[in-house]
Parts: structure tokens; C-alpha cells; sequence
């Protein structure tokens, strides 16, 4: 009662209760209770200017949207403390500011952006605490709880762990097996070459002792043996493996021509049981000889070229003199050594062909896997026929060797037994036997810490012996001095910075990482370009900091990033070039060695011959 009043009072004095109900003084319209915003409706008004232009004029304050007869009508507190006219609602419930529809969203998205910084401040302070156990997010337990919606499931994460480990296993199960079975099928095709060039030799000495052209080999062999004994200037040095590395080139070959000869020089180092630098050496000799002419140089394939053929490396090509253009004569004596090589090849591959199956064997027994009885039965059949092959290999080794002695060529002295030549000296005229002590000063036929054959040293008495070995004198024709290949002006700083850039190459010896770069790169490259060509070829691969064979290494990383997908970006040197040009002054000095020792030799035959003949003269006399 007292509220409506003091409204009585309020309009009573001219003033609007609505206003002064909120503090502010506001006289009521003319002749109205209210003032004109409180009305529900405003009053226009149109005054006239002193220019005499008429207008519409609306006083302060009057509102500017209708009044609706129902509903809540209050002002927006945000707009109204703005001096904008907008209607709103309390949000919050009775009693809570009034806020129009964008002054609610502003507050909302306000009050929902401290709440998430609040959120992520406590996260962070939470991520900083170390010594904090991990808790459940929804129930905060240490351990899980069946009766959590969250932890109480986590015994699928383990199952599902478990699962991936099991999973991990399996798969590391099928590629070891993977890896057992291709192990199985290299040790079988293995041991089908090795068993296929067992066959070959036998074949080649059953044609030869029947009198097939199969046999074409013996005769090419004894060829390159006759050769190499004409050309041979003292018999001093190691044996040559000359002899076993040409009859691999001979056994390879077309049976028909004798060309075509692909052995390999990896294939030829274990089947002539020597190593690869040496099967290089032998077919330089060969070539140098006139036996063997390289039809096509055997060079590292591309990668267009290694993904359609299947292999890294091209072989080298051989086709062997024709016999018809030897003398069969000459290389007669040299037949029975000749088959004597191919027994020892037999052998040899026998035992490799023996431990190829051992291998073999191993495998199928790891791989739960049973060795075949027709296999058996063929390792069987075919050690019967190479013993068959031997039987005969040796009794026409020794019939030759009859008819030879027979016909007066015979063989060099054979090695005797310690027991032998202690045995023989008294019959000689020596009380005791010589003395092998060499002098280790002033002997020009031992070179620098070798051995000689014979004593040098000035004894007396039963030490002595009566014809001591004369001294050597100078060569007739000394060997040239190899020329200074052409990438040592150039090269050698390359290796130093490619040492100093790598640090496992700094134990290789310089030169030998010099004529390593030399031979693949060019003058224009540098250190910068060629680790950058690496690189590129690796796809970015680290390099391995410690290599078992540094050269070997390098070697491999050259090749590879010349021979890729990537161009190099200066011109590189053929893999070969330094190589043959130094095989071919080699094999120019053996043919001038050659050539000099036929000369003197002959030169030395007619001086025997001269001397014969006058000697035959003084006996026949007047």
C-alpha cells in the first residue's frame, strides 16, 4: 500500500513512478501518468525551422519499438548502462541482471574461455608434477576398478598387446623361414653347378682317353703349357697357377671351337682353388701368351641392366687359340701334365662339391626336411663314374708317359725324400751331406732376404761343394718402368680430403685411396661433389663408421653411386682404364721378354751346335 502511494505521490508531482522507481527523475508526458518511454507508444511531434522547413521531432529518451501488451519487457542492463534500447531477459533466474540474446553470448563465451584456460593451466601444473602416480581421469584410483567405466577396460589394452606381440612373433617365425628356404634353394643350385662341372671334367677326360672331341680340352691346355715353357726364362719362383686357372678357360669353353669361354673370375678362383687377384694375373699371362684373346671386357652393370638380368657384374669373354694352328708336336709332351691338372681339379672339386652337400644336408635338417634317395643315388653314381674317369685318366697318363721315356723326352727330375738324397751322398764322395746353410751377404741371386738354392760361401774340405751355383748376372732385357698413371697429379688430394671427410679411411694407405678414386672419378670432381653423389645414391642412408674393409667400402660406394639412377655430375674415368692400360704395358714387357729369351735361347742353340760340330770335326781328324 505504501508502494503504491509513494507511485501516487511520485505522478501527483508530475514525474514518471516507473522512472523514479529506478532512481532517475523523469517528468511525465502532458497531461499523461507516464512518461513517454513508459507510454507504450510514442509521440511525434513537427516543428518548423526559422528557414521555414518543417521536421519531425522526437524528445530524448522516447522509445523506438512498440510495446507489446504481454510478455516481459525489461531493458538490457549492457545496453542501457550504453545508452542503447534493447530489450532482454534474466537469464540466471528472478532477481539476475536482464541481458539481451548478444550481451548473453558475450558473457557466455567469455565466462567458457576462462573455464578452458583454467583447465589447461591445471593440466600443465598436473604434466609438472613428476612424483604424482598416474590416476584414473574418471575415477581417480591408482589401480583399476571394475566398477569404473574407464579403467575397468583395461585389460583389453593388454590383450591387445599381447595380440601385437604374438603377432610380431609369428611374423619374425615366417621370415626366418623364408630365409631358411631361399638358404636351401642357393646350397642345392650350388651343389647342381658344382656337380655339373664335376661332370664336365669327367666327361672331358672319358672323351679324351676315347678319342671324342669332347677331350678338345687336354689338347688346348697342353697348348698353353707348351707356350708358357718356351716362354719361360729360369725356373726359379712359386709354381704358377697358370696351369689350373686355363684348364677352368679350357673346360668352360666350347667343346666344338674352344670359344666363348664365360668361367667368371670369382667362379675361376674357387673352382682353380687360388684367389681372384691371381686368376687376373693368369689370364693376363694367357693373353700375353697368344692363347687366349678377350672378346668382351666383363664391367659392373647399370641398374637398368642388374634389374633385367638378375645379376651385379658382366663376365669377361675368352676364345682360345685353334689346334690347328699349333704344332701338335710340341705340345705332345705336355698332354700327360695336362691331364694331371684336370685329376687335381677333380679332386678339388670333389671336396668343394662335398662340402657344398654337407651344407646342403645341414639346411634340409634344419629345415625339418628329408634328404632324397634319388639324391643320394645321383652323389653315388656320380662319384663311381669320376673314380671311373680317374682310373682311366691315370693309366693313359702312364702309357704316355712310357712312350715318351721310350722315345727319350723324359720329364723333369722328380722330388726325392730327405732319406733319398741323405742315402745317395756316400756314393757320391762326400763323408757327410752339404751343407743347405745360405750366405746372408753379397749374393746377388737371392734378392733382398731370400733363399738360394745353392752355397755361396768359400768352405773347405768335405763341406765343400765342387760346383756351387755361379752368380746371375744383369738381365738382358730389364723391365721398363711402369709410367706414372695419370691420375696422380689430381687424385692424391682428393684421398687426402676424402680422409679427412671419413675418418674409417684414415688407417687405408694414401696411395691406395688414391688409385681407388682415380680409377672411378674424373680431374674435375671434388670431395664436396663426390660425398654429395653418395649420398644421393644412398637416398640419404647414413654411411657406417667403422667398415670391416675400408677400401672395400669405398670401392662398393663409388660403384654404386656412378652405376644408379642419379647422373653423376662431372664425367667419371671407365672402371678400367688405368687397369688395362697397365695390362697392356705388362703384356707388351712379356712379349719383349718373350721375344728375348727365344733369341737368346736360339742364339745359345747354334753356339751349342757350333761347338758339336767342330768338336765332331777334331775327332774325325786326318
Amino acid at each position: 500500500m505504501s508502494g503504491t502511494l509513494a507511485a501516487e505521490r511520485v505522478a501527483a508531482s508530475g514525474h514518471c513512478p516507473v522512472c523514479a522507481a529506478r532512481g532517475q527523475a523523469v517528468l511525465a508526458a502532458p497531461g499523461q501518468t507516464r512518461c513517454i518511454v513508459h507510454m507504450g507508444r510514442s509521440r511525434v511531434w513537427v516543428e518548423t525551422t526559422g528557414t521555414g522547413q518543417t521536421r519531425l521531432t522526437v524528445p530524448a529518451g522516447a522509445r523506438r519499438r512498440v510495446a507489446h501488451p504481454t510478455g516481459l519487457q525489461t531493458p538490457c542492463v549492457s545496453c542501457a548502462s550504453a545508452g542503447r534500447d534493447t530489450q532482454g531477459l534474466p537469464r540466471d533466474g528472478e532477481g539476475s541482471d536482464a541481458l539481451c540474446i548478444p550481451c548473453w553470448r558475450t558473457r557466455t563465451e567469455a565466462a567458457q574461455r576462462r573455464r578452458v584456460a583454467a583447465e589447461r593451466r591445471a593440466a600443465l601444473e598436473a604434466s609438472l608434477v613428476v612424483d604424482e602416480a598416474p590416476v584414473c581421469a574418471a575415477c581417480g584410483a591408482e589401480e583399476p576398478s571394475p566398477s569404473c567405466w574407464l579403467c575397468g577396460y583395461s585389460w583389453l589394452a593388454e590383450l591387445r598387446a599381447t595380440f601385437e606381440r604374438d603377432q610380431a612373433l609369428e611374423d619374425a617365425a615366417v621370415e626366418a623361414r623364408f630365409a631358411q628356404l631361399t638358404q636351401r634353394a642357393e646350397a642345392e643350385q650350388r651343389v647342381a653347378e658344382l656337380a655339373g662341372w664335376v661332370d664336365r671334367l669327367q666327361v672331358t677326360v672319358s672323351a679324351y682317353a676315347a678319342g671324342g672331341g669332347r677331350g678338345r680340352a687336354v689338347e688346348l691346355l697342353a697348348d698353353v703349357l707348351s707356350r708358357e715353357a718356351g716362354a719361360r726364362v729360369c725356373r726359379r719362383g712359386r709354381p704358377s697357377r697358370l696351369a689350373r686357372v686355363a684348364a677352368v678357360l679350357a673346360v668352360d669353353s666350347d667343346w666344338r671351337t674352344g670359344r666363348r669361354a664365360l668361367p667368371g673370375r670369382e667362379r675361376s678362383a674357387q673352382l682353380a682353388g687360388c684367389t681372384t687377384r691371381t686368376v687376373t694375373d693368369c689370364w693376363a699371362r694367357a693373353e700375353a701368351l697368344g692363347w687366349a684373346t678377350r672378346t668382351h671386357h666383363g664391367r659392373r652393370l647399370s641398374l637398368a641392366e642388374r634389374t633385367e638380368l638378375g645379376r651385379c657384374n658382366d663376365r669377361a669373354e675368352f676364345d682360345l687359340a685353334p689346334l690347328h694352328r699349333g704344332d701338335p708336336a710340341v705340345r705332345a709332351p705336355y698332354i700327360p701334365v695336362a691331364l694331371l691338372v684336370l685329376d687335381d681339379l677333380v679332386q678339388h672339386a670333389l671336396v668343394l662339391l662335398a662340402a657344398a652337400q654337407d651344407d646342403l644336408d645341414a639346411l634340409i635338417a634344419r629345415t625339418a626336411g628329408v634328404v632324397d634317395h634319388a639324391a643320394l643315388a645321383r652323389r653315388a653314381q656320380l662319384r663311381h663314374a669320376v673314380a671311373a674317369a680317374r682310373d682311366t685318366l691315370l693309366t693313359d697318363v702312364e702309357a704316355i708317359a712310357t712312350a715318351q721315356i721310350e722315345t727319350g723326352n723324359f720329364f723333369s727330375p722328380r722330388s726325392a725324400s730327405q732319406g733319398e738324397y741323405l742315402s745317395s751322398c756316400l756314393s757320391r764322395g762326400f763323408a757327410q751331406p752339404p751343407t743347405k746353410t745360405h750366405s746372408t751377404s753379397g749374393d746377388p741371386s737371392r734378392g733382398e732376404g731370400g733363399a738360394s738354392r745353392s752355397t755361396t760361401r768359400g768352405s773347405s774340405g768335405a763341406h765343400r761343394v765342387a760346383r756351387p751355383r755361379t752368380r746371375q748376372g744383369t738381365c738382358a732385357s730389364p723391365r721398363r718402368p711402369r709410367p706414372r698413371p695419370e691420375w696422380h697429379g689430381w687424385a692424391y688430394p682428393l684421398a687426402q680430403a676424402a680422409q679427412q671427410a671419413l675418418a674409417w679411411l684414415q688407417a687405408v694407405p694414401l696411395p691406395r685411396v688414391a688409385a681407388t678414386i682415380g680409377a672411378r672419378l674424373g680431374p674435375a670432381w671434388t670431395i664436396e661433389a663426390m660425398l654429395d653423389t653418395i649420398d644421393r645414391a644412398r637416398g640419404g642412408r647414413e654411411l657406417l663408421t667403422d667398415p670391416e674393409r675400408p677400401l672395400g667400402y669405398l670401392v662398393a660406394l663409388l660403384d654404386t653411386a656412378l652405376t644408379g639412377e642419379h647422373e653423376p655430375p662431372h664425367p667419371a674415368r671407365r672402371h678400367d682404364a688405368h687397369r688395362q692400360a697397365a695390362q697392356d704395358a705388362r703384356r707388351r714387357d712379356l712379349v719383349d721378354q718373350a721375344t728375348a729369351a727365344t733369341t737368346a735361347r736360339n742364339t745359345t742353340r747354334a753356339d751349342w751346335a757350333a761347338r758339336e760340330q767342330a768338336r765332331q770335326a777334331e775327332r774325325a781328324g786326318p
